[in-house]
Formats: structure tokens, C-alpha cells, sequence
């Protein structure tokens, strides 16, 4: 499952949900947040990816700072 899957998953699930509205508006501004933080990363981690001047070992180490990993 892709991570953009998930989250639609989560946002279907939310929706579908017996919350109150506003408890479903917080969550969905929550999953919002989530969803923003992946499409910053993703595009951070395809740029550190395309650069041709970095060595490998280097962009690892980059994706690795990027995600929170390192």
C-alpha cells in the first residue's frame, strides 16, 4: 500500500465514521497535516535523488536526515 493509499483510506474511514462533525473536521485537519508533511518530504527526497553532482552514499544520508531516520 502506497502512503498516499493510506492516507485516502484514512480519509474514507473518517468520513464514514459515527463521530460528531467537529471531531471529524479535527481529524481530517490532523490527516491534512500528515498529508502535507509527506508531499514536503516526498519533493525534498526526489530532488536530493535527481542530483547528479551528490554520490550515492551522500544522498542516502540526505533521504535518511529528510525522513527522520539519521
Amino acid at each position: 500500500m502506497s502512503i498516499w493509499t493510506g492516507i485516502e483510506t484514512e480519509f474514507n474511514a473518517i468520513v464514514a465514521d459515527a463521530r460528531s462533525i467537529p471531531e471529524k473536521l479535527a481529524a481530517l485537519v490532523d490527516l491534512h497535516g500528515k498529508a502535507q508533511s509527506l508531499s514536503s518530504i516526498e519533493s525534498t527526497v526526489t530532488s536530493i535523488i535527481e542530483d547528479a553532482a551528490k554520490a550515492t552514499a551522500d544522498k542516502v544520508t540526505e533521504i535518511m536526515t529528510a525522513v527522520g531516520k539519521l
